[in-house]
């Protein structure tokens, strides 16, 4: 059942060929989950690592702010569709953030009224080093924009991806229909970022800086503000499994597809290291488990 909706999952034809800004401006609206019933959420438990991926979508969601702030201080500013477009995404990922939250705390899951500032706490020394390149390369080069859009676009097909996945995995039909409706905005944002892209990759020397940028400091979705064990862990859950491969491959074959990307195998390249990196951990644990209870015995 799982591959059958990995088969069927994806990015919309559309999506890769159209986007009409002001169109999306008029008609941006909030995720809307008022008919459905959460009092029902009780029927339908969600499993442990259910309620831990959702916190961490919550968490990603709700740090958009920040990630707007930072782009703000960029020469991204300067376009008016940006701009336009930024405005609505903020506002709707904010709310995607919300819609989770709500959901977590229906389902009996408490979530600190803090957790936004918690979470910034948390962020390392990288987001703001990416912040500063992002200033610093702005000031030399008019092609960072190519460099800010390619990056987002990635993010954004990776989280409407990753919504798909649980969407297709969770035996919990509340969940499964919020998800949908929270990858059709991501839809959305991702045809936004990959349209534009797109054209502003057209030049060849934004096409080298992208690659310069992206080969240096691209992360997954999350690094830099979660743990590392969290973004490790959130990267084997939605693309571990045998057909997370496709989406993963799905994922880097689509941005592929932009001028002068042909080399992306950034989301296939991460899931592979990061099951070598289980396959070496599990043994060294084995043992360590067995020496330990061997001293107690």
């Amino acid at each position: 059942m799982e591959s059958e909706h990995l088969a069927l999952v994806g990015t919309d034809a559309g999506a890769e060929n159209s986007f009409d800004v002001e169109k999306y401006v008029r008609r941006s609206r909030k995720v809307d989950i008022s008919d459905l019933d959460l009092s029902r959420t009780a029927d339908y438990p969600l499993t442990a690592d259910e309620i831990r991926c959702l916190t961490y979508m919550m968490d990603i969601e709700g740090h958009t702010i920040v990630y707007l702030k930072s782009i703000l201080n960029t020469c991204a500013i300067r376009d008016p569709q940006t701009t336009a477009f930024l405005s609505c995404w903020a506002y709707k990922d904010f709310f995607h953030s919300y819609t989770l939250r709500q959901f977590l705390e229906a389902s009996g899951v408490a979530v600190s009224a803090n957790r936004v500032v918690e979470v910034q706490e948390q962020a390392s020394w990288r987001v703001w080093m990416e912040q500063m390149v992002a200033s610093l390369i702005c000031q030399m080069s008019k092609h960072f924009h190519a460099v800010y859009l390619t990056w987002g676009a990635i993010s954004e097909l990776t989280t409407l991806e990753g919504y798909q996945v649980l969407a297709g995995r969770t035996r919990n039909p509340l969940l499964a229909e919020i998800l949908r409706r929270l990858a059709k905005d991501e839809r959305q944002h991702f045809s936004f970022y990959y349209n534009k892209a797109r054209t502003e990759l057209q030049s060849r020397n934004a096409q080298r800086l992208t690659k310069f940028i992206l080969q240096r400091f691209w992360m997954p979705v999350g690094e830099g503000v979660k743990p590392d064990s969290e973004v490790e862990w959130i990267g084997h859950y939605v693309l571990g499994h045998t057909p997370g491969r496709e989406v993963a491959e799905r994922i880097d074959q689509t941005i592929a597809r932009l001028p002068g990307m042909t080399w992306f195998r950034g989301l296939s390249e991460t899931r592979e290291a990061s099951l070598k990196r289980r396959r070496q951990t599990t043994p060294a644990m084995i043992a360590q488990v067995a020496a330990i209870e061997s001293k107690g015995a």
